[in-house]
């Protein structure tokens, strides 16, 4: 069984402390897609690191949850790590009468919870350092039916502005407003 690679196993150039670049960050959602679609998009974009952004990395789609998906990862050279702490915590999930509140609940809780965008900042910046191109990975094919979207908007506006979020995946494009 391949385990996933470590910062000091993943190829990539490092940063020279002196090159300030804006930072890139992905995101794919895993709705509708097989574990294999799923690999083939992060390795065309050339994704080292997936951070499991939810709660608990458990899915009832083959290949998703969390011993499946690390070996798959492992397998074609991307490391794993799984945030459960920037995850959308199940009581907000459960009281959530919506999904919109359910979002709201969990855009609510990083404001209650600054320890939470600190914990993703500190995970993030180990990566950055690296030169490790990173994809965040949730369930929600759409980023903005998704708390990935939230967490990222927050930790951009708060922490590092020069960001740039990319969602993959031609059908992850925000959907339209209906009419």
């Amino acid at each position: 069984m391949p385990s996933s690679p470590s910062i000091a196993e993943i190829h990539v150039t490092p940063l020279a402390e002196d090159h300030i670049v804006a930072p890139c960050v992905f995101t794919l959602g895993y709705q509708k897609r097989t574990i294999d679609d799923y690999l083939l998009e992060l390795q065309r974009a050339g994704i080292k690191v997936l951070v499991d952004v939810r709660e608990t990395a458990w899915s009832r789609k083959p290949g998703f949850s969390k011993t499946a998906l690390q070996q798959r990862l492992a397998a074609v050279g991307i490391a794993y790590v799984h945030a459960s702490f920037a995850g959308n915590p199940r009581a907000i999930r459960r009281a959530a009468s919506s999904h919109e509140e359910c979002l709201q609940g969990y855009s609510d809780h990083l404001n209650r919870n600054d320890g939470v965008l600190e914990a993703f900042d500190q995970l993030m910046m180990q990566w950055a350092k690296a030169g490790a191109p990173v994809c965040l990975l949730c369930y929600e094919r759409h980023p903005n039916d998704c708390h990935r979207s939230i967490l990222l908007s927050a930790w951009v506006g708060s922490r590092c502005p020069s960001v740039q979020v990319k969602h993959m995946g031609q059908d992850g494009a925000p959907r339209l407003p209906a009419l």
